[in-house]
């Protein structure tokens, strides 16, 4: 029988200057669950922000015009939008949830078990704006304030695979073992929140298995398992998103490809892509059901 374990670690209050590697171990240690080689560390980005001292307080963000004329239109603080456009490489879109939420698009009720308190956050944070940061699509850039003492802010550092390797290879130096370390980051989705995997070493990413053999012989139209994305949703079981004060899992037991490098060494669609990729869908879209079907779709999503 196969199977795959997770083990939460608890960690203390991280600071600046705090070593990670260093509190892991010693938390991995304390659960009675040494690190073994095959591991998979999954560690919040937010400890890592703390640690690398990327903290912020609002009261001593100064808001450009730019970010005041976003702030006002979204209904957001401008000094949050200030930090925003100084951590994007590129603004995309902007989504109106609380305005989804009062026509019925989003359910509430379903969103939140207190759903006064569900309406208080909506008016905190009516607008989410949508970015590119180094080469990856985040909600407000990664700025976090959800665990932090009112007036605080973190900010997920640059180059996460070089974060993780560097975890990596101080774990390795103090235990003797090899482990793989991913740093995860939860986003907001159509269907809820999933945590995604910002950076990685030591796995490879995505398991290439597309148009092996299925049970039948078949190519399979699949198969293409973003496993970095997967041991942090596993990961996030533990992790949670309020207070469960879990930021470190460490999965054993998954088979994986070990991959001497990160995340962004395997990305299979460039977002500079994304608008050749939206022209071909609609191409296809065109004719595969018609111009008229497409017309009409077009007009339902703007109407």
């Amino acid at each position: 029988m196969k199977a795959i374990n997770l083990y939460g670690l608890t960690l203390p209050e991280i600071n600046a200057g705090d070593d990670l590697s260093e509190l892991i171990v010693e938390a991995a240690k304390r659960s009675g669950i040494d690190l073994e080689n095959g591991d998979v560390v999954v560690i919040a980005s937010k400890v890592v922000s703390k640690a690398l001292g990327l903290v912020r307080e609002v009261d001593g963000v100064k808001p450009g015009k730019r970010a005041v004329k976003i702030a006002k239109k979204a209904g957001v603080d401008a000094r949050i939008v200030q930090l925003i456009l100084e951590e994007s490489d590129k603004l995309l879109f902007a989504i109106p949830v609380k305005k989804l939420v009062e026509k019925g698009v989003l359910d509430i009720s379903k969103m939140s078990r207190d759903v006064e308190r569900g309406y208080s956050a909506l008016n905190l944070y009516p607008t989410v704006l949508i970015v590119e940061r180094d080469k990856q699509l985040w909600s407000e850039a990664g700025i976090d304030q959800s665990n932090h003492p009112m007036g605080c802010c973190s900010i997920p550092p640059r180059s996460l695979d070089v974060v993780a390797k560097q975890l990596a290879e101080k774990i390795a130096e103090k235990t003797g073992k090899k482990v793989a370390v991913v740093v995860s980051d939860t986003e907001l989705m159509p269907f809820g929140s999933l945590d995604f995997a910002r950076g990685s070493y030591g796995i490879l990413p995505i398991s290439r298995k597309f148009g092996e053999s299925d049970a039948y012989g078949k190519p399979k139209f699949g198969g293409l398992d973003h496993v970095a994305h997967e041991v942090c949703c596993a990961a996030a079981l533990l992790m949670g998103q309020c207070a469960e004060g879990i930021p470190v899992v460490i999965i054993r037991g998954l088979e994986y490809e070990w991959f001497e490098g990160g995340l962004s060494d395997y990305t299979l669609a460039s977002l500079d892509k994304m608008g050749d990729a939206i022209a071909e869908v609609f191409k296809a879209t065109a004719k595969v059901f018609g111009l008229k079907h497409l017309l009409k779709l077009l007009l339902s999503i703007i109407s």
